[in-house]
């Protein structure tokens, strides 16, 4: 045991050895993630980065386009979350929360590409609204700290994807006129193309 109740105590016996002995098998079940010879495989972080495009594709077709026709590639907002385990996005007792998630994952960090998938969708419209700016800010400073909300999310998507059904629930594409179709913004009717 621990000396005392008072919190200010040693801690328990083997406790620095606990906690070193689960670093070190954290540390070597990603390790391959951080080899930059192994960064064009499946294991490699552009192939984490690229498995988490795959699924955005297949769960959201119109996401996926509007994000690549606006130039935005998976690496200016997915390599910091997939690298640092979404850390930097969300307050310490979250992260806690959201990597215990990832831990008890069987395949330990599958998981972790469903939460970044249901952070994407969560934020859909903002950034089917926005263009390259907009769709960057919204990534790397996620807006929507809710966790429950999230992990809702990515455990459905988990489920989805382990029963072959990831992408059959995509939302229809939304009907918006072609940019030439649109006629001139507000402030210019009766202006452009006005009869003289």
């Amino acid at each position: 045991g621990g000396s005392g109740g008072d919190g200010g105590g040693a801690a328990p016996a083997g406790l620095e050895a606990d906690a070193f002995f689960c670093f070190t098998n954290l540390m070597a079940e990603t390790r391959d993630t951080f080899c930059q010879s192994l960064d064009q495989s499946d294991v490699g972080v552009k192939g984490t980065i690229e498995q988490l495009s795959v699924l955005l594709l297949r769960a959201d077709p119109e996401l996926h386009a509007h994000m690549a026709s606006e130039g935005v590639s998976p690496q200016f907002y997915s390599f910091r979350w997939i690298t640092l385990l979404v850390s930097q996005e969300f307050d310490l007792p979250d992260v806690l929360r959201i990597w215990d998630s990832f831990f008890s994952d069987e395949k330990r960090f599958r998981f972790a590409l469903f939460w970044c998938l249901s952070m994407i969708l969560r934020v859909r419209e903002l950034l089917l609204d926005g263009d390259f700016g907009i769709i960057i800010k919204t990534l790397q400073s996620y807006p929507d700290p809710d966790i429950e909300a999230l992990y809702r999310g990515a455990a459905a998507l988990y489920a989805q994807d382990k029963s072959g059904t990831l992408g059959e629930s995509a939302p229809p594409p939304r009907t918006r006129p072609a940019p030439d179709q649109r006629g001139p913004p507000p402030f210019l009717e009766g202006v452009a193309g006005g009869g003289g």
